[in-house]
């Protein structure tokens, strides 16, 4: 599947709890508004979660990452030709009017966007896992940047090929219902989402998602499972150009 990923933070001048507020009061709505003629299959918010799980995940890996997003929306489509004929055909336009009518709350200049393709590493079937409020899932958002001292093509062959295997061994003891990586395409198309969104922040290399259940191994074994990823992970990502928050999520359509 293709997928749009709109990572999104509020202006600094909004609190946390203030934002999110707003979003189930109001903002929602005029999402799913301009959301539902872009014919994606799918679109989902995830609410961004600045708290002490987002504070240990820090300190395992060095204590410098960048704060949690607000918001990520996201939408799928079968295939890169429809996802790039919406998006391109008035898509956007509409994306950036919308972030524009709720400015207040939004700050487009540092909310980045891109195109990507999943790669699910963990998965069950169907793939309708949602860890809604209340939820006994948590959803783990992990958008990353790779280490200047590996090329994009080796930090993505090793994180697909290398720490996915790795993950998926850990798995039980981890408690991992579900992990997906999700790349950013190496397209045109790109361009064209930052010029008309008007972001001025980098985007990622792509992100990982992980849906952690209540099972799992012994809290030994988790603990072990947990530094033999964090260890991993190390060898191909830049910790202070990433995030890894929990968030919940909401099926916009």
């Amino acid at each position: 599947m293709i997928r749009f990923e709109y990572y999104l933070r509020r202006q600094s001048d909004v609190s946390p709890a203030a934002f999110q507020t707003a979003w189930q009061d109001n903002l929602q709505v005029a999402w799913v508004d301009v959301l539902k003629p872009l014919g994606c299959q799918r679109a989902l918010a995830v609410s961004g979660q600045d708290n002490e799980l987002f504070d240990q995940m820090n300190r395992a890996r060095g204590g410098s990452m960048q704060a949690p997003y607000d918001l990520v929306v996201e939408l799928w489509w079968t295939n890169e030709a429809e996802a790039v004929r919406v998006l391109t055909g008035g898509g956007l336009a509409r994306l950036a009017g919308l972030v524009a009518a709720q400015a207040a709350w939004l700050n487009a200049r540092q909310s980045p966007a891109w195109l990507a393709m999943e790669y699910p590493q963990v998965n069950p079937t169907p793939e309708d896992l949602v860890a809604s409020a209340g939820s006994l899932l948590k959803k783990l958002q992990f958008p990353l940047q790779h280490r200047r001292d590996l090329s994009e093509a080796a930090a993505r062959q090793y994180w697909l090929q290398s720490h996915g295997p790795l993950i998926r061994h850990h798995a039980p003891d981890s408690g991992i219902a579900r992990y997906v990586q999700v790349h950013r395409l190496d397209h045109p198309v790109n361009a064209t989402i930052a010029t008309v969104l008007g972001f001025e922040c980098p985007v990622y290399l792509g992100h990982a998602e992980v849906w952690v259940g209540p099972g799992g191994g012994t809290q030994q074994a988790r603990r072990q499972a947990s530094r033999a990823a964090v260890e991993d992970e190390a060898k191909f990502i830049d910790f202070a150009a990433s995030t890894l928050f929990a968030g919940t999520e909401t099926l916009l359509i």
